[in-house]
């Protein structure tokens, strides 16, 4: 995933659509040369050791318990929060999302709930007939809270979670239909995607152009003339800057930002806490730290984001990009291993909340985004409450 992710955006780069963007350096180039090469081997292991496989797993009723706990905590924090973003954008107030909930229990309940939605499509895909159908009807009742909440980046993370589970299902059946059919449908949401986009900024800017100008984006990304003269659609704009303008910011970091002399001791702690740790200990861990906030360079103050690699970059130059690059291929290795060990039914559900961290990375950082990194805490716990279950009741037949 970490070389499909970053491939990906790289060749983007070459399609030469945007004239704000800097020509890849060649210490860039070799390092991304080098991480692939490390990914592929340790993929390659894990490949032959045969653990990454789509098993059918099964349910009891608990997980109908879980779903009530989740939606009774969800209407408890709309009552805290005197309504739900939902209501304030309908009634075209400011809807607040990112403020909504109860401290510290919000971010509990939302990733219990991003962990239930996924392990509902595990059991989709693992079932048929009318216990499909129930866990259809679950699956579609536990995404309730991403909607009272509008919670969009939340809801993307799950489907990219159910991307994985899907894939793995489907894996050695794929036939050359679902392909053509999954590239058509990519180039329709793509398109989509750009119009959904120009309809949002120029409703915001007020401009009165219609939802298919993409004129507004054009100039924000610095489209070069020859792809204004194309007649490539306008709309696919707004995926390749989506995409591709992360990765451009970190070279531009890498060019323009300013570098540590010398590796010190509070530089390596907010590494160490900034990064590589979930926000929410990170944040209260460096509230007294003399240090300021490092910022990625932007090639337009619009394009904000500077993949997972330009905060470390920053504070530690290329010994931080290396540390944490290494640190997410142990954690991944390390994670997969143990939760394989417990020989547990949720081992899929790890797999994928992995695979959207490592997607996600070409963005931003989502080891510290606890909205993302805390969802692996559960299959381990919910793994060894099964194995803990599991041995009660041997004891419980020796008796």
């Amino acid at each position: 995933m970490f070389i499909a992710a970053f491939s990906a955006v790289i060749v983007s780069c070459f399609f030469g659509w945007s004239s704000i963007y800097p020509a890849f350096s060649l210490e860039v180039i070799f390092f991304f040369l080098i991480m692939f090469l490390l990914a592929g081997i340790l993929g390659y292991f894990i490949k032959k050791s045969n653990v990454v496989t789509f098993k059918k797993i099964s349910s009891t009723t608990n997980v109908v318990w879980l779903l009530i706990l989740v939606l009774i905590g969800t209407l408890f924090e709309g009552v805290y929060n005197k309504g739900f973003p939902l209501q304030f954008m309908l009634r075209g107030q400011d809807s607040g999302y990112t403020e909504f909930g109860i401290p510290t229990v919000h971010v509990i309940l939302l990733t219990l709930t991003a962990f239930l939605t996924t392990f509902l499509f595990h059991l989709i895909l693992s079932s048929v007939g009318k216990t499909r159908l129930t866990y259809i009807v679950l699956f579609l009742a536990s995404c309730i809270p991403y909607v009272l909440e509008v919670n969009r980046g939340m809801f993307m993370m799950v489907m990219l979670n159910c991307v994985t589970i899907f894939l793995l299902a489907i894996w050695q059946k794929i036939k050359v239909k679902y392909v053509v059919g999954a590239g058509i449908f990519l180039v329709l949401f793509m398109f989509l995607f750009g119009v959904m986009g120009n309809a949002r900024v120029n409703t915001s800017y007020q401009n009165g152009r219609s939802a298919f100008d993409s004129a507004s984006i054009l100039q924000i990304g610095g489209a070069t003339d020859s792809f204004k003269s194309s007649s490539i659609p306008k709309e696919f704009f707004w995926t390749y800057i989506y995409a591709s303008s992360p990765l451009a910011n970190f070279q531009k970091t890498v060019t323009d930002g300013k570098v540590p002399n010398k590796i010190t001791v509070p530089r390596v702690n907010q590494m160490f806490f900034g990064e590589l740790i979930p926000d929410f200990i990170g944040k209260r861990a460096l509230e007294n730290s003399k240090l300021k906030e490092v910022r990625t360079q932007q090639i337009t103050p619009e394009l904000n984001v500077g993949t997972a690699l330009s905060k470390p970059y920053l504070l530690l130059g290329w010994f931080g990009v290396i540390m944490y690059v290494l640190f997410i291929f142990a954690l991944a290795y390390l994670y997969l291993f143990f939760l394989y060990k417990l020989n547990s039914r949720f081992f899929i559900v790890g797999l994928a909340v992995l695979n959207t961290i490592f997607i996600l990375t070409i963005y931003s950082n989502m080891i510290s985004a606890t909205g993302l990194s805390f969802q692996l805490v559960y299959p381990i716990l919910f793994a060894l409450i099964d194995s803990y279950a599991e041995y009660k009741n041997k004891n419980y037949l020796r008796l």
